[in-house]
């Protein structure tokens, strides 16, 4: 907010209207994609439960029995929780589709975009994509843990988008979930069927059937 003020006032950048759908895009960007990721994952930990009780050990590993606030070199050693977030967004890219106005033609293999359209690039096609190997469709965490299983290709994870135009708040969104994933967890278990799921695509991606998940506090 403060670089857009002073793009505005200084520097004459930006005017009221574009200030307002800058702050439009940052409050839907960082709100509802983040509660819809931690909606999935609590889902697909409740799924699996070995992969539910590796993060409860690592939270023991790094907050033993006590229930207080995470700080900021905590979250360094999330290390499998932060897997888990990562594999959650691959299985459902919560912004599944991204278009771009290209500025220049771009050739492909067999056809060349002309500039001045726009494209758009399936991001949930990218993330399902054979590259990821044969579980590609299985939940699997520990895919993270060992940089050889990954894809060779750095942009074959786009969750947060790509190039220039990535979201700027990828930082703080690791941060956050995290953080709450870390409290939400050390207190509760979660039970769930994700294959239950019937999704919709409405600008996100989100349930259209119930959410299949149930709660119980941890003693």
């Amino acid at each position: 907010m403060d670089l857009l003020l002073e793009l505005s006032v200084e520097k004459g950048v930006l005017n009221d209207r574009e200030i307002r759908e800058h702050v439009d895009t940052m409050i839907v960007g960082g709100h509802d994609t983040s509660a819809n990721v931690l909606m999935f994952t609590l889902l697909l930990l409740g799924s699996h439960p070995e992969a539910q009780e590796k993060v409860y050990q690592e939270l023991k590993d790094v907050f033993g029995d006590s229930d207080r606030d995470v700080e900021k070199h905590d979250l360094s050693q999330l290390v499998y929780l932060e897997a888990v977030l990562k594999e959650s967004m691959r299985m459902y890219t919560i912004v599944p589709v991204l278009a771009r106005r290209l500025d220049r033609n771009v050739q492909l293999k067999n056809y060349t975009l002309a500039a001045g359209r726009t494209c758009f690039l399936f991001l949930f096609g990218i993330h399902k994509h054979p590259m990821w190997g044969a579980d590609v469709d299985q939940f699997n965490p520990d895919r993270w843990m060992d940089q050889a299983s990954l894809p060779d290709n750095s942009n074959a994870f786009a969750a947060f988008s790509l190039g220039r135009r990535m979201c700027i708040g990828k930082t703080y969104a690791y941060m956050s979930m995290k953080t709450t994933l870390s409290h939400v967890l050390r207190k509760y278990r979660f039970k769930g069927d994700h294959t239950q799921l019937e999704l919709k695509l409405d600008v996100m991606l989100k349930p259209a059937s119930g959410y299949y998940v149930s709660i119980e506090k941890r003693h």
